[in-house]
């Protein structure tokens, strides 16, 4: 690879690393009374009233039956790297208390850890039975109230996350199979269904929906170049390489501002014959390979060839499911 194409491939591969790891979707924010309500509570003060209630004695013979999952989720929520965060912090919506900043209880990040809204979840649908539920009152007395604030807060936020994810799911599938998605062909349409059923990376997930990824393989005859200072030419060539939709809010936008803030970028590799012009075969004669990038529908891509080096084309498809 010579140093030309070998710049072009790190200038792509720096904006499509930037790409990834500054645009990916958002979810929804919960409405601010509940968020301001989650950033007044801590995990340690869930924590210590599930010590106080699984520690009485009427509440533990009330639950004999959920006793071993109780004192589980009491565990998930009584995580000690987690102690000093805000319920609002475990949705991603506030920032890390200045304790965990410090590290001052550093454990292993474990699943346990990553259950731990779950484990509220389950905590409070076993205390909050209405068999136990005066019980639970009787044994924290006074408090009783600060802990169904606390309980109750955290099942409003889990419900709203749960909610804010469904819907995130929902735009995920719109932006990627949507109006503003880019055209398939027929080989690109059986790579890519196959691809999301069985290839890790390429398949959906629970809470995003489906993957960014896309498999490109493509002929494409409508690049353009620049074979003299006077004359643009025709270039016909074939794409093979990786499409990433970006699904975060500021993308996907219509018009001019499409082509700021695209719903996709994709990188790969182009081949095209000693020979320009449209409808050529691109493996025609002793054809020649480089780079390309894409920020939306706008491409350019560098191959080192006689017939013009720099290519330039914008996406779209003539013909459905063909080129």
């Amino acid at each position: 690879m010579n140093k030309t194409t070998l710049l072009c491939a790190t200038g792509a591969w720096l904006a499509m690393s930037s790409a990834m790891l500054s645009a990916q979707a958002q979810p929804d924010t919960p409405n601010a009374q509940l968020l301001r309500e989650a950033e007044s509570k801590t995990v340690g003060e869930y924590c210590g009233f599930a010590r106080r209630i699984l520690g009485d004695a009427a509440v533990a013979a009330a639950i004999s039956a959920d006793a071993e999952r109780a004192r589980a989720s009491a565990a998930l929520i009584c995580n000690p790297l987690l102690t000093h965060f805000s319920l609002a912090s475990l949705s991603g919506r506030s920032h890390a208390p200045w304790q965990g900043v410090a590290r001052l209880n550093v454990n292993s990040f474990n699943d346990a850890q990553r259950g731990i809204l779950d484990g509220m979840t389950e905590f409070r649908a076993i205390v909050r039975e209405p068999t136990v539920d005066p019980l639970v009152k009787r044994a924290l007395g006074e408090d009783a109230t600060a802990f169904i604030n606390v309980a109750e807060t955290a099942h409003d936020l889990v419900s709203a996350m749960s909610r804010d994810r469904a819907l995130q799911r929902l735009a995920n599938y719109e932006r990627k199979l949507g109006p503003t998605s880019a055209r398939l062909n027929a080989p690109e349409v059986a790579l890519n269904y196959l691809a999301q059923r069985f290839i890790k990376g390429f398949t959906p997930t629970p809470l995003g929906g489906p993957s960014p990824l896309e498999v490109v393989a493509s002929y494409a005859p409508g690049y353009v170049t620049a074979s003299s200072l006077k004359k643009a030419t025709p270039v016909s060539v074939s794409e093979f390489g990786l499409r990433w939709y970006l699904f975060g809010e500021q993308f996907g936008k219509p018009g001019f501002k499409g082509l700021l803030f695209p719903t996709y970028w994709s990188v790969g590799v182009i081949t095209a014959s000693d020979r320009n012009g449209a409808l050529v075969w691109p493996w025609r004669g002793p054809d020649r390979s480089g780079p390309y990038f894409a920020w939306g529908s706008l491409k350019v891509g560098y191959i080192n060839r006689d017939g013009g080096s720099w290519l330039f084309t914008k996406q779209f498809q003539a013909i459905p499911l063909a080129f």
